[in-house]
């Protein structure tokens, strides 16, 4: 059983993103990599255009801090999605971050990942078929995720972490069904 290493800490990536003027939380930009990489036409989409949004400064211009992060989170987020371990998962806020900035995390992740699979290539999501369009379909329900500003108890804290690990199952089972045979593992 092979490890790839740890994804980037979630932390740092948002305060290189937030330093480098780039409104993208880490969340979502982890979305839109592993939305484009698990587009069947991901491999030619310029992903650091996403993650930069209405950014108007060039893929080029990103600093050398910035560029190197998004990368090791590109090749790590390739790395576990092609595993044979099934090693992905979504990159979130931590524990030592409050529940509402956790749903928001994980609303913005989906967000993320949604756009990073219409622009891999998927044109319609709703045409997507089987567990696949299920799969997708839910992860845009989850997009819309609020809290109720109430106290969390531990059933909430339960629910939330059932919805990762959904999200963490469905988003490999996407991406088996959509990447061709012959680059799979």
């Amino acid at each position: 059983m092979e490890i790839s290493p740890s994804l980037p800490d979630y932390d740092e990536i948002e305060h290189v993103l937030r330093e480098a003027g780039v409104t993208t939380s880490a969340a979502e930009a982890h979305g839109i990599i592993t939305g484009v990489l698990c587009g069947p036409n991901g491999q030619a989409v310029s992903w650091q255009n996403l993650i930069l949004g209405r950014q108007e400064q060039p893929v080029a211009a990103l600093s050398a801090e910035l560029a190197q992060i998004l990368t090791v989170l590109y090749q790590q987020t390739h790395a576990r999605l092609y595993s044979v371990d099934y090693e992905f998962e979504p990159l979130l806020p931590g524990d030592d971050c409050t529940f509402q900035q956790q749903i928001d995390g994980l609303s913005d992740w989906c967000r993320g990942y949604l756009f990073g699979l219409l622009s891999g290539g998927v044109k319609d999501v709703s045409e997507l078929s089987g567990d696949a369009g299920e799969i997708v379909a839910d992860i845009f329900r989850i997009s819309e995720a609020e809290t109720d500003e109430a106290g969390v108890d531990e059933a909430d804290a339960r629910a939330f972490a059932e919805l990762v690990e959904y999200i963490r199952v469905g988003v490999q089972l996407v991406f088996e069904e959509l990447q061709p045979p012959v680059s799979k593992h």
